[in-house]
């Protein structure tokens, strides 16, 4: 499906920068940043023109083609990865900034923890984790229940309409996964979608937070 959509000259997702790391962009130390699922590149190129060298890795190469042609364009410097995170070997302690903007909910519960897991060990220590995901406030998350369509784990569903998983998070969960860092925000909020497709709803939950300490 993305890989039809990232071919069309059209940015699907559009070219503005999420407003939560715009707004918190300059209380973040520069330094290495991987955007997990950086679809066409609106966030690497904002975060390379901030100064960070960014690496930025998506299963779709279509859409990593579209971030090559936009750094070159604005003359940065993005480092592109074509890999599932499933598979991405991730180095101590190395990222000053790791994002991931409407990503990981696309997996299993049991296929995210591990990932979490990484991407805690690969924050340098005051480093931050930016993530963007869906609650199970999410209208979409209604009617899955209403169609009946099967849990194969907690608030984990897999839709045959679209050949993906669809996990949908609690404040709680995401608390306690990072219960040792500093919270700067957590907020679950309605967001209007008019990036693509028809306008529609749906139900986030945004989190920000600093790593206190070295993992062992």
């Amino acid at each position: 499906m993305w890989e039809e959509k990232y071919q069309k000259n059209k940015y699907y997702w559009g070219l503005k920068p999420n407003p939560t790391l715009e707004e918190y962009i300059n209380e973040i130390p520069k330094g290495k940043a991987l955007n997990i699922g950086a679809g066409e590149g609106r966030n690497s190129i904002f975060l390379a023109k901030n100064g960070f060298e960014v690496t930025a890795i998506d299963r779709i190469k279509q859409g990593l083609d579209k971030i090559k042609k936009l750094a070159k364009k604005h003359n940065l410097t993005i480092k592109t990865n074509l890999c599932d995170i499933k598979n991405l070997k991730f180095e101590k302690e190395k990222y000053s900034l790791i994002i991931s903007v409407s990503t990981i909910h696309f997996l299993k519960k049991s296929e995210i923890n591990p990932i979490l897991d990484k991407i805690i060990n690969s924050l340098k220590i005051s480093g931050f984790i930016y993530l963007s995901v869906f609650s199970t406030k999410d209208p979409m998350l209604k009617l899955i229940k209403e169609r009946k369509i099967e849990e194969i784990e907690e608030n984990t569903f897999y839709l045959p309409k679209f050949k993906t998983y669809r996990h949908f998070f609690t404040k709680t969960e995401i608390k306690e996964k990072f219960k040792d860092f500093n919270i700067i925000l957590l907020k679950q909020k309605e967001i209007l979608d008019t990036g693509h497709d028809k306008p529609h709803y749906h139900n986030i939950i945004e989190f920000l937070a600093q790593k206190r300490k070295a993992t062992e």
